[in-house]
């Protein structure tokens, strides 16, 4: 089923998907998963930072949704963008932001996966008690410059709408790794 930018559904398209950040731990598990379900995908040959190379590739893909893995976390770990704020911002905020819209403009659903360093426990949602954060909950950690800019993006893109964001990579692996066992 494709759901469309207002929320209406048609079932005379099957799943194509378009995934983001072919090179990354996340991205790989899903193409693993869909080849394995037989679901016709194809990892995204456009970058971020090339907008005229993101509709190209979409154009000629057609998907019917895309899933963003791709993002600046830093190497060798997230320390490198407190030295690297811009490049940080750029990518992890406004080109996220570009390929919201993008998609959002062609009635394509963004799945945008990210970390789970936006979400802390707190009262109103303890260590161990099993709830969850929501996608309309405001970000309440912001422990590292990593970290804002995905707030950063959290909170903008709820603007765009048609847009699904994944913060939980515990529950990702689970998920992931037990379908792809299971099929």
């Amino acid at each position: 089923m494709v759901f469309l930018a207002n929320g209406d559904s048609a079932t005379d398209q099957p799943y194509k998907f378009l995934i983001y950040g072919r090179t990354g731990w996340i991205s790989s598990l899903l193409g693993k998963l869909y080849q394995a379900k037989g679901i016709d995908f194809v990892y995204g040959s456009g970058r971020l930072e090339n907008r005229s190379s993101l509709e190209a590739n979409i154009a000629a893909t057609k998907p019917s949704h895309v899933f963003n893995a791709a993002g600046v976390m830093g190497r060798p770990n997230v320390n490198w963008c407190e030295s690297h704020k811009v490049e940080t911002i750029q990518t992890n905020v406004a080109r996220t932001l570009t390929l919201a819209g993008m998609c959002r403009d062609k009635g394509i659903v963004l799945i945008n996966y990210t970390t789970r360093c936006i979400f802390k426990y707190d009262s109103d949602h303890p260590l161990g008690f099993g709830i969850g954060y929501k996608e309309e909950d405001t970000p309440n950690f912001i422990g590292s410059f990593y970290s804002k800019t995905k707030a950063m993006f959290l909170v903008l893109a709820h603007v765009l709408g048609t847009l699904l964001i994944l913060d939980t990579p515990q529950y990702l692996e689970y998920s992931l790794i037990g379908l792809y066992l299971l099929s």
